[in-house]
């Protein structure tokens, strides 16, 4: 130890104290957060929807673009998909075209992530329901866009 370097317990302290803690992604995943956009003062958030559903349903306003309301359709065939890996801790999107299949989809994420996977779905926080058949990931791709937000999928290393 150098002779040189003086503290004072009051220095220490402040330094032990001021460490912030590691949490771990899952916990922080599990938090509730307020959301970016939609984290307004209660006065003004009922009165911004109405405005907005006002000028969204509107025939007579050319200006309501459909597409900037549906970011999540799709677009020249094309889809977003996400994909969440929770052992790398990674959530890729990948454009597909809309009518890919299960097998040409898990062929692209598992070249993407450079491992086999087998894929999930959350529909709420603590069941996942497994995509095994062509049928199970056509009906998920159907309502992958639920409350405007484009859920994902998570992929899982098989056991």
């Amino acid at each position: 130890m150098p002779g040189t370097a003086i503290s004072t317990p009051q220095k220490v302290l402040s330094a032990i104290h001021n460490i912030p803690k590691r949490m771990k992604s899952s916990q922080l995943r599990s938090q509730e957060r307020p959301r970016g956009k939609e984290n307004v003062p209660p006065g003004e958030q009922s009165s911004g929807l109405c405005a907005l559903a006002i000028l969204v349903t509107s025939p007579s306003c050319p200006a309501a673009d459909q597409s900037a309301t549906l970011p999540w359709q799709p677009k020249d065939g094309m889809i977003i998909i996400k994909v969440a890996v929770p052992c790398t801790d990674d959530l890729w999107k990948l454009r597909v075209p809309e009518d890919i299949s299960l097998d040409d989809f898990l062929a692209r994420v598992e070249h993407k992530v450079g491992f086999p996977v087998e894929f999930t779905y959350r529909i709420s926080r603590t069941r996942e329901h497994p995509v095994k058949t062509e049928v199970a990931f056509k009906t998920w791709v159907a309502g992958r866009v639920r409350k405007g937000k484009n859920t994902h999928l998570i992929a899982h290393v098989p056991l």
